[in-house]
């Protein structure tokens, strides 16, 4: 897939950018050497390998902003707004 393939070069292009040699950034993130050259590679790895991944690499909320928050439905704000206390008794 070419979306892992951009992924990929992106991973390792920060990687050079902060000087880290394969070793020590799968070190860092605690996955084998071998998931790393495979993930710069565009190779599919789990979710949990690619979130160490970013994570050390200073990506901390990458995964989180993938997608927009959910907000709730026009239904659910009416029910939210009809529990609202209206009045201190």
């Amino acid at each position: 897939m070419k979306e892992l393939e951009e992924l990929g070069d992106r991973v390792r292009h920060q990687r050079v950018i902060q000087g880290m040699k394969q070793e020590e950034l799968a070190a860092k993130a605690a996955v084998s050497k071998h998931v790393l050259s495979g993930l710069e590679n565009g190779r599919s790895v789990t979710v949990e390998s690619l979130n160490r991944v970013l994570q050390a690499l200073g990506f901390r909320e990458a995964l989180i902003n993938l997608l927009p928050a959910p907000v709730p439905s026009p239904i659910e704000m009416q029910k939210l707004a009809g529990k609202q206390r209206q009045r201190v008794r």
